[in-house]
């Protein structure tokens, strides 16, 4: 009996190590694929209608469709085989391409092919993010699921730096129709790898039920568990304010408030990227993720310090004209807050993936990614107008001091507290 369960074990490790592999392969391939063609399409629109705000309408109409995947969604994905979903959404992908392909010789300048295609993709893209974040629990044991998440989104910021160089450089050498086609054979390739990999899948599955049971499942679950409501309530707010305050506050600060350069913007913005990927090899390793869990929302306060932290041109006596010092700072203090980013998402999205049952899980994550997707450009309007009527300091401080009052908050809580520390 003991040898049998031995074999089992050496048999799970290796599927697991199998799994990361395959993965790693699938989400280089796909999500590079993904980054060119998105860089590549804001730049040919850009071209053809010298309007950024013809790009921005295209991507809020993309926008949409994936909040309404994301709401009723989840439970045709808890419902369903997951692997086949992962699979099968990235060679639809790829025939969505080939036909944009196929239609962009005779309608190269119809905004509305563009539209509609954008549409398409983003619905599959909501159905893919949710069976695949659903499925991360399945493919390694549970010890090591951290790691497969850290490899993951560390994976993410890498493709972030490079995905846009490389979008610039192939539509310059070869054009918007030939990065088509490279982006259809991206498609295909990770779905053929991912076909490989091997799924855990629990006894308890949904698939008996009626989709309005598993509707009212969701909700019943989710009003059974107040430390969940109040877990998912923070994440909502801490995307309100850190995703406006990265994409529309930092911008304003380098290019408008101190008046440095495009290049000085991209160099700071790439240093959260890169201690992102340092903060997920850290928490990757098993000893720190165990040790981190207990302290989420101290790093979440570290973070917000890390916010006031952009202030220092206006608040130091640093020379204004010293654009180097100034940019190299910007560049650790970004470091800095990206790597306790990864070291605060990681294992926390870790702990919800394993935490929520299975046969609930891609509908929780749609409820949680709606109303984040919801709340984030909410808050970019917010933002937006909070810049044109105080100066941008001020801002900054106040969002860090809330922050650090959000975070405290919740790491004194004592039912938040205790569901860290018994699960």
């Amino acid at each position: 009996m003991e040898t049998q369960k031995n074999l089992i074990l050496t048999k799970s490790m290796r599927g697991s190590q199998r799994n990361f592999y395959i993965f790693t392969l699938a989400r280089l391939i796909s999500e590079l694929g993904s980054s060119i063609f998105k860089f590549a399409l804001s730049l040919y629109i850009l071209d053809i209608t010298g309007s950024a705000a013809a790009f921005s309408m295209i991507l809020a109409l993309s926008i949409f469709p994936g909040v309404f995947v994301n709401i009723f969604g989840g439970v045709l994905v808890d419902k369903s085989n997951k692997k086949k979903i992962i699979v099968w959404s990235e060679l639809i992908s790829a025939i969505v391409l080939f036909s944009l392909f196929f239609l962009f010789q005779n309608y190269s300048t119809s905004l509305i092919l563009f539209t509609c295609f954008s549409v398409v993709l983003s619905i599959i893209n909501a159905f893919f993010a949710l069976a695949l974040n659903a499925s991360i629990p399945n493919l390694a044991a549970k010890e090591h699921v951290t790691k497969l998440n850290s490899i993951y989104q560390g994976l993410g910021s890498i493709i972030n730096i490079i995905g846009p160089i490389l979008g610039a450089l192939l539509y310059r050498k070869f054009g918007f129709s030939d990065i088509l086609l490279i982006e259809g054979i991206c498609f295909i390739l990770a779905g053929i790898v991912e076909m490989f990999l091997i799924f855990r899948v629990d006894d308890e599955q949904q698939a008996h039920k009626s989709y309005m049971e598993g509707f009212k499942d969701v909700w019943r679950y989710l009003k059974s568990q107040e430390t969940i409501i109040y877990l998912l309530s923070i994440v909502v707010i801490i995307n309100f304010m850190l995703v406006p305050l990265m994409s529309v506050v930092l911008p304003f600060i380098i290019y408008k408030g101190i008046e440095l350069t495009a290049t000085h913007l991209s160099w700071v913005q790439a240093m959260w990227s890169v201690g992102f990927i340092g903060g997920a090899v850290v928490v990757s390793i098993q000893a720190v993720g165990k040790k981190v869990i207990n302290k989420l929302f101290i790093l979440v306060q570290l973070q917000s310090i890390i916010i006031v932290m952009w202030a220092f041109p206006k608040l130091s006596n640093i020379d204004a004209n010293n654009h180097s010092l100034i940019v190299a700072i910007y560049c650790i203090i970004l470091a800095i807050g990206g790597f306790f980013n990864a070291m605060t998402n990681i294992p926390m999205l870790t702990y919800l993936q394993l935490h929520i049952p299975d046969k609930l899980r891609a509908s929780v994550f749609g409820v949680v990614n709606t109303a984040i997707q919801i709340a984030v450009p909410i808050g970019i309007w917010g933002y937006g107008l909070a810049l044109e009527k105080v100066n941008w300091t001020v801002v900054v401080s106040i969002s860090g001091v809330l922050l650090f009052i959000v975070a405290l908050l919740a790491h004194q809580n004592k039912p938040l507290r205790n569901f860290f520390q018994n699960k």
